[in-house]
């Protein structure tokens, strides 16, 4: 048997009085402003042992006690109650540090392997018209954030036209998402990308600027590289699938349309990572060869785009081609090497 003094609260009442515990076996009884009320300890709920925080006792009816004498209430409590497994851990810090270190583990694992993984089975099932419907969206928004229409002639479109045809490979002709070249002009922009739906854009000074069309077939070969690995699709599916988690962890699932919508209009901002643009590079140039284009005009453009980079990046942020694609004269590097059979 033990006794504490405490104070109890009554049901649907702020104020505590003064009152008296007695614990036995099976049942307590509480004294309080003269009354006496008895139950079983199994009708009564203890709160978890949270670091200092006293323990209070609950009643069925929503009474509650919380003893003077929390240290022995506490001993009494643990020694008919196994503790809880937060209070386990509060008691060996070894634990609570393991537990964050797998709990960080189990996170970067999540974002290095599993959602990469995630996003590629789930991008190389996507059916043909939602990737229609994304890279139109994003066409439109391009169009109402500083693209127009480009100011090339129509000879020079229609060489381009040519040139585009003409380089993409059988294996993409036979695609259940057709390709198709949508030049662009864009203020002080050297750019080009692919869209979700095969479009892909370049802009009028990225044409002005290569020197041959084996350079412009270099850049073209390289973004139908993003295409045919689906890397748009892929970068957009992990991103949603990041905020979807993110809002699953925190319980906030009201806004998953528009997350899915928002990340699909801004598919043309993601930076590809450093895997993406090796695979995108290795299949460009495994086409040049095989087509029996320049690897040194592909070379070439590529440092073009570093100066170009280089030189707005003194006043002007990059344009969106450079800063997309990290490392140039790495990349510079494999190609030459890849020219000379090594």
């Amino acid at each position: 048997m033990l006794q504490l003094s405490g104070y109890y609260q009554s049901p649907g009442r702020a104020a505590r009085e003064a009152a008296r515990l007695t614990l036995h076996e099976r049942y307590l009884v509480l004294e309080c402003n003269g009354q006496r009320q008895i139950a079983s300890l199994d009708s009564i709920q203890v709160s978890d042992a949270l670091g200092t925080i006293p323990l209070t006792l609950t009643f069925s009816d929503g009474g509650r006690f919380v003893p003077k004498d929390d240290s022995a209430f506490r001993q009494w409590q643990q020694q008919r109650h196994r503790p809880s497994f937060i209070h386990r851990l509060e008691r060996h810090w070894r634990g609570v540090g393991l537990t964050l270190l797998a709990t960080i583990a189990s996170i970067a694992v999540y974002i290095l392997w599993v959602l990469p993984a995630l996003s590629t089975t789930i991008a190389s099932n996507i059916p043909a018209s939602i990737e229609q419907k994304v890279g139109q969206q994003t066409l439109t928004l391009l169009q109402s954030s500083g693209f127009s229409e480009t100011k090339l002639t129509q000879t020079q479109q229609q060489r381009m036209e040519r040139l585009f045809s003409r380089i993409i490979p059988d294996e993409i002709r036979r695609d259940a998402v057709p390709l198709q070249l949508k030049i662009m002009h864009l203020d002080g922009g050297v750019n080009a990308f692919m869209l979700a739906n095969g479009t892909l854009i370049m802009s009028d000074d990225l044409i002005q600027l290569a020197k041959s069309d084996d350079a412009l077939a270099a850049v073209m070969l390289h973004e139908i590289g993003h295409h045919y690995y689906r890397h748009p699709m892929r970068m957009l599916v992990h991103s949603s699938l990041i905020s979807l988690s993110y809002m699953w962890l925190t319980g906030d699932v009201s806004g998953i349309g528009d997350t899915l919508l928002q990340s699909a209009a801004f598919v043309n901002q993601m930076q590809f990572s450093r895997s993406m643009e090796r695979e995108a590079d290795e299949y460009a140039i495994a086409q040049m060869k095989e087509q029996g284009l320049s690897l040194a005009a592909m070379g070439e453009i590529y440092a073009q785009l570093q100066q170009s980079g280089e030189k707005d990046s003194q006043g002007i942020s990059l344009p969106e081609w450079i800063s997309s694609h990290p490392d140039m004269s790495e990349r510079i590097k494999t190609i030459l090497a890849a020219e000379q059979g090594k």
